[in-house]
């Protein structure tokens, strides 16, 4: 009460009411709040990549996204080979969706309007035109682009797209890299309800011998009539390579290349690896906030975290024996994945600053990975 009265007199000295001096210091009081809120909570977006393909999209896929989603699809040239050892005919085929809601989230879809598109598919090789290439074609913005490959580098090799209940496959050749679906037309996402459409991709075998893709297909879902305006461009790059074979390892990395040198409200990290085993990610609590909205949920295919374990920090050197470089303490936590590349060879999500300092040459401090490959 002694508080009152002396607002009430400092409010009388100033020739205001107390009541509207009650109400600024409210007011200063609530705009602190939400100013602390609206830095340590788990919605900061500043050059956050988003956790999963089209995540927050209604108008979505597997395989694209607004920023350019580049995915790889990793399996073993052994699968296409028959029991003496020959190739099988057989070439890989992946299933892209488009979708009229958030991937993963078929409780809210665009109710605005049908949405009509069509799809594009480039097939490009994976090398990019240097500035000296560029400049003696005489078009400098070429350089960086991917090259588009020659009639000899598609020789005895097949790639092409379909929707998915299409009886036969559109396929690339050397005058031919680039398809359209439809041909004539558009698909419709209707809008009475979560609606998908399906297509296949069909990536030649030959690039399960290679340790990183040899060729690229872009893919661009184009938006050409929407009720309501909301609805963006999507597109992304799906290649295939081998898992590379006796090499089981998995790590964990800041994957902001320039982190040691600027700051950030959040951080990206990336678990990728290959093969089978425990992935123990480790953080300092008091430094660091992962986004466990995104762990909790991140998924595709089989392998979500959705009963992925949080556990308090202490013991982890004992169970199991943490990395040299990883003191403990009681501020520090872990999580536990059981990692599986042949399901899902890569985990992206945030780490979020508690506090207003500047981590750029201390935020490496404040993470840490073990592995532990199974059988081990």
């Amino acid at each position: 009460m002694k508080g009152f009265r002396k607002l009430k007199k400092a409010a009388k000295r100033a020739g205001v009411t107390w009541v509207t001096a009650w109400m600024v210091v409210a007011a200063l009081i609530l705009t602190g709040l939400i100013g602390y809120a609206s830095y340590t909570g788990v919605t900061m977006v500043k050059r956050v990549v988003s956790t999963k393909s089209g995540a927050g999209l209604l108008f979505s896929s597997n395989y694209m996204t607004t920023g350019t989603l580049t995915s790889i699809e990793y399996g073993n040239y052994s699968d296409y080979l028959d029991g003496q050892g020959n190739p099988l005919s057989t070439n890989p085929t992946y299933t892209m969706n488009v979708c009229n809601y958030s991937q993963g989230d078929k409780a809210t879809w665009y109710t605005s309007g049908n949405i009509s598109y069509t799809v594009t598919a480039e097939l490009l090789l994976n090398e990019r035109y240097t500035a000296e290439e560029a400049a003696a074609l005489g078009n400098n913005a070429l350089a960086g682009q991917y090259k588009s490959p020659e009639a000899a580098d598609l020789t005895g090799k097949t790639f092409g797209i379909k929707y998915s209940s299409d009886s036969s496959f559109q396929y690339f050749s050397g005058s031919w890299l680039s398809i359209t679906l439809p041909a004539s037309g558009t698909y419709t996402l209707n809008k009475s309800a979560a609606s998908a459409d399906a297509f296949t991709i069909l990536m030649d075998k030959s690039e399960l011998l290679s340790n990183a893709p040899n060729f690229w297909i872009r893919l661009t879902a184009t938006p050409t009539s929407v009720a309501g305006g909301e609805v963006e461009v999507i597109n992304g790059y799906l290649g295939l390579c081998k898992n590379a074979s006796g090499d089981v390892n998995w790590t964990g990395v800041i994957g902001d290349e320039d982190y040691t040198t600027k700051d950030y409200d959040a951080y990206n990290y990336i678990i990728s690896g290959n093969g089978t085993g425990t992935f123990y990610f480790a953080w300092d609590d008091d430094k660091v906030k992962p986004n466990e909205f995104a762990l909790l949920n991140y998924g595709s295919g089989t392998t979500p975290l959705a009963t992925a374990e949080m556990s308090n920090w202490s013991g982890f050197n004992q169970y199991p024996s943490g990395p040299a470089s990883v003191t403990g303490g009681d501020t520090w936590k872990y999580l536990t994945i059981t990692v599986d590349s042949s399901e899902l060879a890569r985990y992206e999500f945030q780490l979020y600053k508690t506090d207003g300092t500047d981590y750029s040459s201390v935020i490496a401090g404040y993470v840490d990975y073990k592995f532990v490959a199974d059988g081990e």
